[in-house]
């Protein structure tokens, strides 16, 4: 007897943050990271990505990483969406180091406060660094 086709399929879904606070420009690790986030979202798992301290660089309009023959990472971000990576937040404090303003960014983020991520990361299942 087949109990595959019998049995429902029940998915334990779990938040997974994944915090960037890096520059993912020139950084193989960086690019396996997003990998990494892609495939989670996948997998149907939810997904929330947060960009902090010189990991929101990343996240400015109109870099242009192929004249250093660095890999564009912008397709790859520009890619969340069809992902249903909607949860994509930006650390205020961490703009505000670096002197940016939400018009610069590249891709859609909610700005949050570093208090509020707190928040937030309490009701994540796991956390990811990079």
């Amino acid at each position: 007897m087949n109990l595959i086709g019998t049995l429902p399929l029940v998915l334990d879904v779990k938040t997974l943050f994944f915090i960037i606070n890096k520059g993912l420009q020139g950084n193989v690790c960086g690019q396996e990271f997003l990998d990494i986030i892609l495939m989670a979202a996948a997998f149907d798992q939810k997904v929330v990505v947060l960009f902090e301290g010189d990991g929101v660089n990343a996240l400015l309009k109109n870099q242009q990483p192929e004249c250093l023959n660095l890999k564009n990472m912008m397709p790859v971000l520009d890619t969340l969406p069809v992902y249903d990576i909607n949860d994509v937040i930006v650390e205020k404090e961490s703009m505000e180091v670096y002197g940016l303003t939400e018009n610069e960014l590249a891709i859609k983020a909610a700005v949050v406060s570093r208090s509020d991520i707190k928040k937030r990361l309490r009701s994540a299942d796991h956390l990811f660094g990079f």
